[in-house]
């Protein structure tokens, strides 16, 4: 048994206090501020974010992937999309800006895309084959006057296989990979398309003017405050039913809660798990859903100890994942010891188990020459989208690692500046043996991006060093069929090997735990990282 029982009780008194005491405020301000207004007003959802700060709205949104759920795919479109519709199984792709597509039988190598007709810009201009040239030219080709490296430099994992790309006619664009490659919709799906005369017309401040095709529009940013997006009831697909949407950042999760239970906002994004039972019984709707995700430790196998297997699966061996997912996140998440999760095609039921074995854990380690365990340093979020509650499961790991003799010193820093230093790879003036991120394991690519020696950095996002020729083999096996069976079947054997090298400590998997009030309607609740506000209504 965890003694966080205590830490619990403490917590969830804080929690009523400051529920309790906003409450009052409320209630002495007769619920007449901008806030208690913006909440109240029919056709206006306002989101309480994870985040720390307001993602900032260029085509790559800041804020990782809760950026591109509440901004990116609001503000923009994609050639392809994700069909978030139906929450039984993982989301798959669909058409976006692109109605349709072929693959070539006589040149593996190029795909051509039949680009949707009469879309236009929030700026009215109109969408063709030269703004997809345009959008891939800003982050493809750096001679361009409107290429953008930053956002190039973020996007970098999704383009390494583009080899060229031409437009054929005023709706049809081709796309030319390195050699045969299977997973490029995959990859589009996260190459959002602004208008070519917005980004010219404002240059270096186009991200305080973002404008696309996307359901929404942009309307006004305030940064760590909120930023405004109204509908766009000339969208080419589903018009939303919403007027408005209001994003607010709130990374505290108490303060989320208070403001979901005050009416201050009517989502609220991973409240704490203290208050879901409390929650159901006001009438507010608490959502969760299996999706392909992962919370977990990317290691340093370049140098020291972690670059040692026996080591890496000590530490996997270490972590009572199930005591995590029950007492201390309340089920808002299960158990992972491996990247995909049981009943996903890409499980391997052949992989390396990590049951819970703190002796395993130690025996493993003095094979390995450390009898008397190390210490090292951790670098984790402070808040963040997909992380849920990290401080306090930092703090949970810290504890199992501490005994079976590995000494974890956290240094924890805001979310965004950990993206950013991750996609710089590990620090090289000081020791960091694992940077705790959310990840995304929505697409078969997230194998090669993250585990492939072809992805080493600074090449792709394997910043740990990480490299397993047969693992290789099998990757690029799988990413040039296009079986999806075959496919499938691959992948089952490369989680099998990840999980044997255990390149990462696989914690758990989080179950997209949030709560809507009463009153919104329509909402369905993926089984993705994405999130479709068009259909959702108030009532």
């Amino acid at each position: 048994m965890k003694p966080y029982s205590s830490l619990k009780k403490t917590y969830a008194i804080t929690l009523l206090l400051l529920i309790l005491c906003l409450s009052m405020v409320l209630s002495g301000c007769g619920r007449g501020g901008a806030a208690a207004e913006g909440s109240a007003a029919k056709g206006t959802l306002v989101i309480a974010m994870s985040a720390a700060n307001i993602p900032v709205p260029d085509t790559m949104p800041t804020e990782g992937y809760e950026g591109m759920r509440f901004v990116g795919y609001q503000l923009y479109d994609a050639l392809v999309k994700w069909d978030l519709t139906q929450g039984d199984k993982p989301a798959e792709l669909t058409g976006g800006l692109a109605e349709s597509w072929e693959h070539s039988n006589s040149d593996p190598t190029e795909w051509t895309f039949h680009l949707r007709q009469g879309v236009k810009f929030h700026d009215g201009t109109p969408f063709n084959a030269d703004s997809v040239i345009f959008a891939l030219d800003r982050l493809l080709k750096p001679d361009s006057p409107y290429y953008d490296a930053k956002i190039a430099g973020s996007t970098g994992s999704s383009l390494r296989f583009i080899a060229k790309y031409a437009k054929a006619d005023e709706n049809t664009v081709r796309i030319y990979t390195n050699g045969p490659y299977s997973f490029l919709l995959y990859d589009l799906a996260s190459i959002l398309i602004p208008s070519p005369e917005a980004v010219k017309k404002y240059g270096g401040d186009y991200a305080n003017h973002p404008t696309g095709t996307g359901p929404f529009k942009f309307v006004s940013m305030k940064q760590g405050q909120e930023l405004v997006m109204d509908k766009n009831d000339k969208y080419w697909g589903t018009v939303p039913k919403l007027d408005r949407v209001v994003l607010r950042p709130i990374s505290d999760p108490s303060a989320r809660l208070a403001a979901i239970q005050s009416g201050e906002v009517n989502w609220a994004e991973i409240p704490p798990t203290e208050s879901i039972e409390q929650l159901k019984s006001m009438g507010f709707q608490v959502l969760t859903n299996t999706y392909p995700h992962i919370w977990p430790y990317v290691l340093n196998t370049a140098d020291g100890p972690w670059k040692d297997k026996k080591v890496r699966q000590a530490a996997n061996y270490a972590i009572d994942r199930e005591g995590m997912s029950a007492d201390l996140l309340g089920g808002a998440s299960i158990p992972a010891t491996q990247l995909m999760y049981k009943g996903h095609a890409w499980y391997s039921s052949d992989a390396e188990p990590y049951a819970y074995d703190p002796d395993k854990a130690k025996k493993l380690l003095a094979e390995a020459g450390y009898p008397n365990g190390f210490s090292t340093t951790f670098l984790v979020p402070t808040s963040g989208s997909g992380n849920m509650w990290p401080v306090q499961m930092n703090e949970y790991v810290q504890k199992d690692l501490k005994a079976v003799g590995i000494d974890v010193k956290i240094e924890s820093i805001e979310w965004q500046s950990l993206l950013t230093q991750y996609l710089q790879g590990f620090p090289k003036d000081k020791e960091v043996g694992a940077i705790n991120i959310s990840l995304p394991t929505i697409a078969p690519n997230s194998f090669p991006n993250f585990f492939s020696s072809a992805a080493l950095f600074p090449k792709g996002l394997n910043i740990g060093g990480y490299s397993n020729p047969e693992l290789d083999r099998i990757l690029n096996e799988a990413q040039t069929s296009f079986d999806a069976g075959k496919r499938d079947a691959l992948l089952k054997k490369a989680s099998a090997i990840i999980a044997e090298d255990a390149p990462w400590i696989f914690v758990v998997h989080d179950l997209n735990l949030r709560v809507l009030a009463p009153d919104i309607h329509g909402f369905v609740q993926p089984q993705s990282w994405f999130a479709d506000l068009t259909g959702i209504s108030i009532e």
